[in-house]
């Protein structure tokens, strides 16, 4: 029981990450198109976002191997 507890909380965590990594990449989406709109677009605008996606996306890869080890399945 406390393992299915463990996992659901899991999961959600998972799904929040996930939830997170696609907002991150929409809100950039939509500054480099508003920025072409107006005509400000720079290259590399939304580079301030990398780090947090990479953080998030690592955040990602560590829940799902835990998920993995406490399933017993390989990712």
């Amino acid at each position: 029981m406390a393992q299915t507890l463990e996992l659901d909380g899991l999961y959600e965590l998972h799904a929040a990450l996930l939830e997170e990594r696609q907002i991150l990449v929409a809100s950039v989406r939509k500054l480099r198109e508003t920025r072409r709109q107006k005509g400000t677009f720079v290259l590399g605008d939304g580079s301030e976002a990398g780090p947090r996606f990479v953080a998030v996306q690592q955040q990602i890869d560590v829940v799902e191997a835990v998920i993995a080890t406490l399933t017993g399945s390989q990712a």
